[in-house]
């Protein structure tokens, strides 16, 4: 058996030292990067090579170029113009505009009318410049959190192949581009929020997308800046690939119709002029000088490569790991070295200079051709696969091999003559001698690679054709926990080595095996063995690959394998504390929602300081029990906290289910934000009514007795904001508009109705007619000077009181109006009319009332004058 390894070592011997050899060079050459433009050049080729993509209909680029100057006959175009283009851009209603144009300073005339428009416009974002020589951003946007940073990261050869989401400033402040704030506030509307994943390895998850910081040695990249968050740029291409019009088509109100709506606009230069152009993997071209690409397309990229990754699962670039980029480059390695041997060593070639040298050049065409193709079907499917390093170790091991056997042949036929010359003489001598030096060189040989098996921290083995076991090195027997057995079938070695598959107690499937695999001349790797031992179980990875003889046919396996104990123990670490990790973040998302850090702009709670706050155009919610204290008193105090946090419960999913959230309990009492929406509010009301009579029915069941609730809705301007001291603050929100909300709550106990709006909501709703509402009163709330008019939303009454509520609410509305030009009598009769027909109505009532109290005073008046 031992003799039979030599032999298999002294055949290959040239291939086992030279091809290890060669890509061992080759990875510390890789490490030092040498071949790192090469590998860049060859990705920015597939990029061209790639299929074009469709154009992304989500996008629409403003671009300015010379002609539009030429239209303006100003740069920087005044802000006049800007704020003219702004304004019919908005009028498209787009989702959000990105202004990738500086403008720190004024650039008259027309600053004025830019500085409202810009207060007036939250879906607008400025930029900034915060890397080298910085500039600062509009005033006005600064202050309202709407800007976005305009740097980009270039490569040593002076393109921008990776794309940054975001920095951190000198001052600690977290600093978003302006692609990514873009993009999130696209999707931030399509109901989708940036997640932390795995917060050890900042891994984000956004939709069906999961993005993963560049650490600098990703791909093909060695030592390079990974400052900010970075990921690397599938571009979708260039400006033809996105939707454009021209700065004065816009002003000249030549728009196609609904270009804009719902749409991400960018307005940027892109004219050869204006410096903003940068060089890309789209630039190079050996056929006509380099195209460069203006900066507002690269941002384009980033946010269509962020929402596309989102909304549709389009992938990001990846990459392999180092040790499966080792793998790569030692197989590529070895085909050279492998595939040059056959060739030197084939018959039909032995005695043909030319054609052996000409077949050898095809096999390095074809075999450099083939890794090429992969790598391109790789890439597209987003793989960024080695190319340089796998070929120039391909290409160098086949001119060892070649230049090996070109000397060993020549050696050997010289040896030969020299044998030939004196065998005739003395043939004994010789004879003995040629077989001594063969052993002698033979043990040699074989001995030099023992010691080099023996040495190697991994498991050898080597089966025979027939699947046993002829060779084991030291580890693998360490590892298996015995050494050879004679005469053990591959059927059996499951059993006898006591492999199982990995997590269960049932005999790894032999067939599965790669060893088995192998012997069917596949090459294939796993991760699922398992050795059960007498005191513990070691997981392995195991990789195995078939060695052919001169004629083609499979004469050994050659089988690695590895202790993955290590490996398997971080995986489950990296699991255990990501599952806490979401544990933690769901608990704080129950005392500090995610939604108002949102509005605060923070990534997370660790980022909240005091003073932080915020001002937004908002609707809030408050709703209350009704004579609470009475019905508290007759209950124990454990009682009480089960029956509001039954009560609570039942109202919290219709807040959050119409996107709101809750801003804090007060007792029995609710206060909800809605950042969206005024509809939203007032869906969630309805909601709260109508799971409020599915809870009355259990309480009746149970014998309780049902109980009411009341909810006042208002829309208006809030600040948003911390307050507290050092070691203790809480969210909070400041406005007028809260403290009306909570008025509008109070009187709906007056009125005797469930649900009531100011009219800053109504005028707020999409469309009021969708919900049953009706006009109730003009009042003066308390600590308010001007009059608020109110109406109620009856969506959730009764269906008898809704109905008799709908056929009298146009002769009540009137009778309203009466009622406020004086004409008591008239609205009396009316009012009354409205009372015979839904004597519940207790508004109408209280209507009827006045009006005969105020006709009775003006009756006194007439009668006294």
């Amino acid at each position: 058996m031992r003799s039979r390894l030599y032999k298999i070592i002294r055949q290959w011997r040239s291939v086992l030292i030279i091809a290890p050899s060669v890509a061992g060079l080759v990875i510390f050459a890789n490490y030092l990067g040498l071949f790192q433009l090469l590998e860049w050049a060859t990705l920015d080729e597939f990029f061209r090579l790639r299929p074009r993509e469709s154009v992304d209909s989500r996008i629409v680029i403003v671009t300015v170029d010379e002609s539009d100057l030429t239209y303006t006959n100003q740069w920087p175009i005044s802000d006049a113009i800007l704020a003219k283009l702004i304004e019919k851009i908005k009028a498209q209603q787009p989702k959000v505009i990105g202004l990738d144009i500086y403008r720190n300073l004024p650039v008259p005339p027309g600053n004025t009318e830019l500085v409202k428009l810009f207060e007036s416009t939250p879906n607008l974002i400025g930029v900034e410049k915060v890397v080298g020589n910085t500039v600062a951003p509009p005033p006005v946007l600064s202050k309202l959190g709407q800007v976005g940073i305009a740097d980009l990261v270039l490569d040593s050869d002076g393109k921008v192949r990776r794309g940054l989401l975001s920095i951190r400033t000198d001052k600690g402040k977290t600093r978003l581009s302006l692609g990514t704030k873009l993009a999130l506030n696209y999707l931030e509307s399509q109901g989708m929020k940036l997640q932390m994943v795995d917060a050890k390895k900042k891994i984000l998850g956004l939709g069906k997308g999961r993005f993963l910081p560049f650490t600098g040695n990703d791909g093909a990249y060695v030592g390079a800046n990974s400052g900010g968050y970075q990921i690397l740029l599938n571009y979708r291409g260039s400006l033809q690939n996105f939707q454009t019009i021209s700065l004065q088509d816009v002003l000249s109100d030549r728009i196609p119709p609904n270009l804009m709506r719902d749409r991400i606009v960018f307005i940027g230069v892109t004219g050869s002029s204006f410096n903003d152009l940068f060089f890309t993997p789209y630039s190079s071209n050996p056929f006509r000088s380099p195209k460069l690409t203006p900066g507002v397309v690269i941002h384009a990229n980033l946010t269509s490569q962020i929402i596309s990754a989102a909304l549709d699962g389009r992938p990001l670039i990846k990459f392999w790991s180092e040790t499966t980029e080792i793998f790569w480059i030692l197989i590529w390695s070895f085909v050279g070295a492998v595939g040059s041997r056959k060739l030197f060593l084939a018959k039909q070639l032995v005695n043909s200079f030319a054609g052996k040298w000409i077949s050898f050049s095809l096999i390095i065409v074809l075999s450099g051709g083939s890794l090429v193709g992969v790598s391109f079907l790789a890439f597209l499917a987003s793989w960024w696969l080695p190319v340089i390093s796998p070929l120039t170790a391909l290409v160098t091991s086949a001119i060892a091999i070649a230049g090996y056997y070109t000397v060993e042949l020549q050696r050997q036929k010289t040896d030969l003559e020299i044998l030939l010359e004196t065998a005739t003489a003395h043939y004994d001598t010789v004879t003995a001698e040629l077989e001594y030096k063969a052993e002698e060189t033979a043990r040699e040989s074989e001995r030099k690679l023992a010691q080099f098996l023996e040495a190697v921290p991994i498991g050898v083995a080597v089966i025979d054709s027939n699947g046993e076991i002829y060779y084991l090195n030291y580890v693998a027997q360490r590892l298996l926990g015995k050494g050879i057995i004679p005469h053990t079938t591959i059927e059996q070695f499951t059993e006898v080595y006591q492999l199982y598959l990995a997590g269960t107690n049932q005999l790894y499937p032999y067939q599965n095996l790669p060893i088995v695999r192998a012997l069917q001349g596949e090459s294939s790797t796993v991760d699922d063995l398992e050795i059960h031992g007498l005191n513990k179980v070691i997981p392995l990875e195991s990789w195995a690959t078939p060695i052919y003889d001169n004629s083609g046919n499979i004469t050994y396996t050659l089988l690695v394998f590895r202790d993955i104990t290590e490996r398997k123990k971080a995986e489950a670490e990296r699991i255990k504390l990501t599952d806490q990790l979401l544990a933690l973040n769901l608990s704080y998302s129950r005392f500090v929602p995610h939604q108002f850090l949102q509005l605060l702009n923070k990534e997370s709670i660790l980022d909240v300081e005091l003073g932080d706050q915020v001002q937004k155009e908002m609707s809030v919610l408050f709703s209350d029990i009704r004579d609470f204290t009475s019905l508290s008193e007759s209950m124990t105090p454990a009682d009480n906290f089960k029956f509001i946090n039954d009560y609570l419960s039942r109202m919290e999913p219709a807040i959050i289910h119409n996107q709101g959230f809750i801003d804090k309990y007060i007792g029995d009492a609710i206060m909800a934000l809605f950042s969206g929406e005024a509809d939203n509010a007032v869906k969630a009301g309805i909601t709260m009514l109508n799971a409020l009579d599915e809870f009355n029915q259990e309480r009746q069941r149970s014998g309780s007795l049902p109980i009411q609730i009341g909810i006042g809705i208002n829309t208006g301007t809030m600040m948003l904001g911390t307050v507290g001291g050092r070691s203790r603050m809480e969210s909070t929100v400041v406005s007028d508009a809260v403290n009306l909300a909570s008025r509008l709550e109070g009187l709906t106990k007056n009125y005797g109705v469930s649900l009531l709006i100011s009219h800053y909501t109504f005028l707020s709703l999409n469309n009021a007619n969708a919900y049953e509402i009706r006009l109730i009163d003009k009042v003066k709330v308390k600590g308010k000077s001007e009059m608020v008019t109110v109406y109620e939303v009856f969506d959730a009454d009764p269906p008898e009181v809704k109905q008799a509520k709908t056929l009298t609410k146009t002769g009540f509305e009137q009778a309203v109006l009466l009622y406020n030009l004086g004409k008591f009598e008239r609205a009396a009769e009316i009012f009354a009319k409205c009372v015979s027909v839904n004597p519940q109505d207790k508004v109408a009532q209280i209507y009827w009332l006045r009006c005969q109290e105020k006709g009775q005073g003006s009756r006194e008046v007439e009668e006294t004058s």
